[in-house]
């Protein structure tokens, strides 16, 4: 499949090119060649490129095997808390509705929180099974070590403070794992916004989440090569972890452990049907910021990481990671070329809306309606209903989302690659 997928993907972007020397040399009349081609090449045909690998990727139903009937294990849930006074009871509660057979056990460590959330897990009859640990404010990824030291069962699950789960999520991400090949070192939990309609800003999250963000880790888990196991949801093997040493004191401590466990010949999964959800920004300003953590993250991964030395890495992940090399110049591209289009426009020349552009957008749309479908049908299977959409946060999300956020990645690209104060 990733060889068929790939080759299709090579043979469009070849056509693409031929195609489309006309349009780079009509564009080059008044931008110059430089500006033409880079603008072509990370806005038509480096991103039809991606979108087709994603769909034919996604098309290819390769049968599944049907998950075994094993034992459910016991697996101990760390909750790294800061400041989480508003949110911690509902995450708690949300585990203890858990339909899951096997022991849960909840190691809470809090960060040096100010806001009380200590005194009010303090006050709570909190159980035998839940261990509260206190620390100083030492960032999220020495929170997560300190509760990994006193796990005792064979597998470990993060969950953020302000995230709640579904009553199947936990069966369903250790499902995910069990039955996974043994070289699988973790797994992946779907997320979705909880508070998807507070704002506009977090209803155009609603939609990356669940057509961006899973899309993604839908297509990335069928290769075993998930990028990106994210602390607020995923599944790990006990005995890895510690091997690998937890996680990383940096801003991307999730990515750069996927990342690590990649580059060891490890392999990594998505469980589609284990699903938390989780607060998401309700500000523009508060979403810039996360935006470039994230990318931070990403250049952090790509500096710890050898990808291109490490001869235990497999073809399929290093392809996906080298991936993520264009992003960067795609986030400048789309600032440069959304506002000279405007410019182009109102003087009634359309030269930058090129016929490439246009299938690069039907390619998108396409691969929308895809993985709408799919995520539907995975809805259906675990009973699990999610409110409408919004419709006009949706045509804002598919012709603005990524270049209204593309100078925060690009300033967490520069910040990481000069080394710039890490802020947590």
């Amino acid at each position: 499949m990733f060889l068929i997928s790939t080759m299709i993907s090579f043979i469009y972007l070849i056509c693409a090119i031929f195609i489309n020397i006309n349009w780079i040399n009509d564009i080059a009349c008044y931008l110059g060649y430089f500006l033409s081609i880079y603008l072509v090449l990370f806005i038509a045909l480096i991103p039809g490129f991606i979108f087709v690998f994603m769909l034919i990727s996604l098309l290819w139903n390769k049968k599944e095997k049907k998950p075994n009937k094993k034992k459910e294990e016991d697996v101990t849930i760390l909750i790294p808390m800061y400041n989480a006074k508003k949110s911690i009871k509902e995450s708690i509660e949300s585990i203890k509705k858990q339909k899951y057979c096997g022991n849960i056990y909840i190691n809470i460590i809090d960060d040096g929180s100010t806001d009380g959330s200590l005194e009010l897990l303090k006050s709570m009859e909190l159980g035998p099974e839940i261990t509260l640990i206190e620390s100083e404010h030492k960032g999220k990824a020495q929170a997560l070590n300190k509760g990994l030291e006193l796990v005792k069962t064979d597998y470990v699950i993060t969950v953020d403070s302000d995230t709640i789960l579904h009553p199947l999520a936990v069966r369903n991400i250790m499902n995910k794992l069990l039955n996974s090949n043994k070289k699988t070192a973790a797994v992946a939990g779907c997320l979705f916004a909880k508070n998807a309609k507070k704002s506009f800003i977090t209803k155009l999250q609603e939609w990356d989440y669940t057509l961006g963000i899973f899309g993604v880790k839908l297509y990335q888990g069928k290769y075993n090569s998930t990028l990106v196991a994210q602390g607020a949801f995923s599944c790990y093997k006990t005995e890895i972890l510690k091997q690998s040493g937890g996680w990383q004191n940096c801003v991307g401590e999730d990515i750069v452990l996927t990342w690590d466990f990649l580059s060891k010949g490890y392999e990594t999964n998505f469980a589609k049907n284990a699903i938390a959800f989780t607060e998401v920004p309700e500000k523009f300003k508060t979403l810039g910021r996360q935006r470039k953590r994230w990318a931070r993250g990403m250049i952090e991964a790509f500096k710890r990481i050898k990808i291109l030395k490490s001869k235990k890495l497999n073809l399929k992940s290093k392809f996906l990671m080298c991936l993520n090399i264009f992003f960067p110049f795609i986030d400048l591209a789309l600032l440069i070329f959304i506002p000279l289009g405007l410019v182009f426009l109102a003087f009634g020349n359309q030269l930058l809306i090129g016929l490439l552009t246009i299938l690069v957008i039907i390619l998108g749309m396409l691969l929308c309606l895809v993985i709408e479908i799919k995520r539907k049908n995975m809805l259906k299977e675990i009973d699990c209903k999610l409110e409408k959409r919004s419709i006009l946060a949706f045509i804002v999300y598919v012709l603005l989302y990524a270049f209204m956020l593309a100078p925060y990645c690009l300033i967490g690209y520069i910040s990481e690659l000069i080394n710039s104060k890490k802020k947590w």
